[in-house]
Order: structure tokens, then sequence, then C-alpha cells
């Protein structure tokens, strides 16, 4: 299942630094490459930023934002989008469906690639992560097609090229409003039945919308594929500072759009990223989608949004959720080892390799098997914690320490925004029936500076719940490859995609 991602206790035995599984040598290229970088940053980085300033006071800079906007808006420019794929369409839908859309009927951008030959195969659907959009899973979605799949990608309430936020909105979506949202989708695409279930392909804050929406539709997913989803140590450890943060960040890039210096930023993110994303979308629409005051607003909202599906997990796990389990039980989950541990880079041309290397933050080598005497103990209990029933679950118990509860939550009165009358679905009974497969990164690379060890526990122990409890799961574990560039890994989701389908008796797929 997940890396040994070990909380030291007294009774842990054959601890070894994580540093004993490096060579001298290694760590000599190591110190190297971040002194090099370190030098670079303070020779270079005062000329550059004084080069910035320059064309900002010239007014240079805003110009040439200014003229690279209009060029924006063209490219990005629904009615030409359309005309340039015939396999994209605008979904109407009412003004019940989401609460953030201030009572008011709205598009979304909807992306269907069908095989040429139809089959039996489980259609899959792309819910999309925080500040990304259907464009950067594009060549996902064509290579699964290629493979035999129906695939439907779609942009939500505020994201890419779906309708931005009313301009007085406020509110962000609750867990309840995205999950309503992609039921909605799901329910009007030609020739899928309400009948048919499908495999989701979740990626970041995409497997957290596709869990909400699992406990609040039970039933219609057969494949749960978690591409590395947040883990929900950001609730109780991190979460004040995760909004907060994200807030002030999206803000100011909104204040300071006028300079060209956001655009500047994803322009060399983007870069080295376009051999993975493809060539369905121009550069110019992949960079200007998020250079526009839309994509800040939604982006700010959707923090909000991501801790609210988190919340709602919590709550449809019960006393299962990692948030819940004592620090003896937390440590064996998080003590787990993978099914397997891989080295891939596609861009790097690196080839697969299963590997015993582990993640640099990890504090030892002593991973626990499902046949330890210490594991089947624990997994006797764990089972019995399970909830059964939707009267089970705790609509009430909040699961995150908010910045300014309402009473006790954001949106609503209830976890996850849901309604009085809504059912909750325990999330055990769900997972048992999907076949279940789960990519972890280490340690969600570059937040190392907040991500503590205990959030570390909490991401392993999370892809341990999720895998025991479906009878046909399975974990891969990156022990070289960052959050942020796991996605990318497009042949190791399509494996894994078909992997899915096979393993649920379908047609082997091409």
């Amino acid at each position: 299942m997940v890396p040994g991602m070990l909380v030291p206790t007294s009774g842990d035995a054959g601890l070894v630094p994580i540093q004993q599984q490096f060579s001298l040598r290694k760590s000599i290229a190591i110190i190297s490459k971040t002194t090099f970088q370190l030098l670079t940053v303070i020779i270079i980085g005062p000329i550059v930023l004084l080069l910035l300033l320059i064309l900002v006071v010239t007014g240079i800079a805003p110009f040439l934002e200014w003229y690279l906007s209009s060029l924006d808006a063209k490219a990005l420019h629904r009615d030409d989008v359309l005309k340039h794929h015939p396999e994209m369409f605008l979904l109407h839908v009412p003004a019940d469906v989401n609460g953030a859309s201030c009572g008011k009927a709205y598009h979304l951008m909807v992306r269907l690639t069908k095989p040429p030959e139809m089959n039996d195969l489980p259609p899959v659907i792309f819910p999309g992560g925080l500040a990304s959009n259907l464009m950067t899973m594009s060549r996902h979605q064509d290579e699964l097609t290629k493979c035999g799949f129906t695939v439907v990608n779609f942009d939500r309430l505020g994201v890419g090229l779906s309708d931005a936020y009313d301009r007085n909105a406020t509110r962000p979506p609750s867990a309840f409003d995205v999950a309503n949202e992609m039921h909605h989708v799901m329910t009007h695409i030609d020739g899928i039945g309400d009948d048919m279930k499908w495999i989701q392909v979740g990626g970041s804050m995409g497997s957290n919308v596709a869990t909400a929406f699992a406990c609040l539709h039970p039933n219609r997913l057969c494949g749960f594929f978690n591409l590395d989803g947040l883990p929900h140590a950001f609730l109780q450890i991190q979460c004040k500072k995760f909004l907060k943060d994200g807030k002030v960040i999206m803000n100011v890039m909104r204040k300071i759009r006028w300079t060209g210096l956001p655009r500047l930023a994803f322009t060399m993110a983007i870069q080295p990223l376009l051999p993975m994303i493809g060539d369905v979308f121009t550069k110019r629409q992949l960079i200007g989608v998020m250079c526009r005051d839309q994509f800040f607003t939604a982006t700010g909202l959707e923090y909000t949004t991501l801790m609210s599906c988190c919340d709602l997990e919590c709550a449809a796990w019960g006393p299962q959720a990692t948030t819940e389990v004592d620090a003896c039980h937390l440590r064996i989950m998080a003590s787990l080892e993978p099914d397997e541990s891989v080295i891939v880079s596609e861009g790097k041309q690196i080839k697969r390799d299963v590997t015993q290397l582990r993640s640099k933050s990890e504090l030892g080598t002593r991973y626990l098997t499902r046949q330890d005497p210490e594991f089947i103990e624990f997994e006797s209990q764990f089972r019995s914690m399970s909830l059964s029933a939707p009267g089970d679950v705790d609509r009430h118990k909040t699961h995150c320490n908010w910045p300014q509860p309402n009473p006790s939550h954001p949106i609503g009165s209830y976890v996850g925004g849901v309604k009085l009358n809504t059912q909750i679905h325990p999330l055990a009974s769900e997972f048992k029936s999907m076949a279940v497969r789960i990519m972890c990164a280490r340690d969600y690379t570059g937040l190392e500076r907040d991500y503590t060890q205990e959030a570390r526990n909490h991401a392993a122990a999370r892809c341990t719940l999720q895998s025991l409890s479906s009878d046909n799961a399975k974990v891969y574990y990156y022990p070289e490859l960052s959050h942020l560039n796991l996605w990318q890994q497009v042949g190791e989701v399509v494996t894994i995609t078909k992997d899915i389908a096979s393993s649920l008796g379908f047609r082997a797929p091409r």
C-alpha cells in the first residue's frame, strides 16, 4: 500500500536514518547542485528584478500585457474554440444545481471524446484539480480514447472556458455544489445511460471532488483513481494557513496582472510541461486561460471548496478517517508498504522501473505488510469501525479548524454544505464495490516549509484507508516525483486506468 512514512515511537525497531539510504557520492551531488542554484539566484536574481522593474515603470510591460491579453481573448473566444473543437460543447446548468451561481443558470464547457467503435468499457470522467482546466489533461483524455474509452472532461463553474462567476459572487462552491455539478454533467452525456457506472480519474483536488461525489451519489462509480489527492492533514493541521495563503496569493496576482508578471511566471512554469500536455490546444490558450481575472477569482474561491470536500469525506469515513483515529492506528496506517514503488519520468525520458527507493523525508525502513501480526490485529479493529448506513454519518461535526466558523461550517449549516434532507452515504461501503488505484507522489514537493511529518503520515494513512476499504485496490508510490509533476506521467495514468477496467472484468482495452 502506501510507503512507510513513520511516526517514531519507542517501540519501533529497525528505524534507520534516511541519510543512510543515500550514498556519499549522491549526497555530494545534491549539495553541489543546491549550491549552484543558490549562487545563481543570488547573482542573477537582482539583475532580473531590476530589468522587470524598468519594464514596468517605463510602461513597456503593461503595454505588452494589454496586447497579449487581447490576443488571449481572441484565442479563448468560445465560439471559435467550439468551431475548431467539434468534440466540445456548452452544457446548460439550471440555477439550483450550484449554490455559488447566485441563483442564475449557467453554462459549463465540456469535452467529450469517443472511440471510433463503441464498446462496453465504462466511461471515464476527469473532475478537475485546483487551478486546473480541461486543457491540462487533454493528452490523457486523447490517449485513453485511443484505448477505447469514452472520456468526459469539463470545467467547473468559473473555471477555464465555463461561465465566470457572477461579478458579485463571494460564496465559494461547497462540496455539495461541485458534486451536484459533476452529477449533472454525467447525466447529460449523449449515449451514456443513467445506469452506467463510471471510472473517475481525479488529479489532486479532482480526487477530493470525486470522493464527495461518491458519498452523495452512490453506485455511480465502478472505478476510483486517486491521482495524488490532497491529504486530510491540511484540515486540522494547516487549514487556516492554507486558506489564508491561497486567498492572499490569488488577490495579489489579480492586482498585479496588469504588470505582466503573472504571465511571465505562468509561461516559465508551463513551458517544460507542453510536451506532456500535448498539442490539442495552443500555447496561447494554455497560458492565456490562466492570465484572466476569472482564473484568480475561481482559484481563490476553490481553496475553500477543496477543504469542504475533505471535510465531507472525513464525515463519510466516520471513525475510520485519519483525522479521527488514534496515534497508534495512524502510525500503522502510515507504515503499510505500497504495492509498487516506481521510478519513471516521461519528461526526462526515464523508463518505468520498480524500485525499493523511499522518500527522502521518511524516517526509516521498517514497513509493515498485511501479513504482519500487528497489521492483522489493526485491520480487524479497523473494519469494525466502519459506518454502515447514511443515518450513522454525523452531518453536524466539522473536522476542520475553519478561520471563521458559521457556526461551524463555512457554507450552510452542515458538513460539506449539504442540505438538511441530503443523505451522506458511508464511504466504506462505496469503496468496497469499486476498483481503487492510487498514485502517491513524494511529499508535495514545493510545500516542504509547511508540510510536516505529521501531514505526511496523514497522506500515507489516507491512501491506506482507501485501499483497505476496497476488495480490488493497488497503491503505486513515486519517490522521485513531486505532486506537481506526477500527473504528467500520461503513460502511467493510461496504463493504470486500463488496469482498472480489466480488473472489473471488461474486455482488455487496446
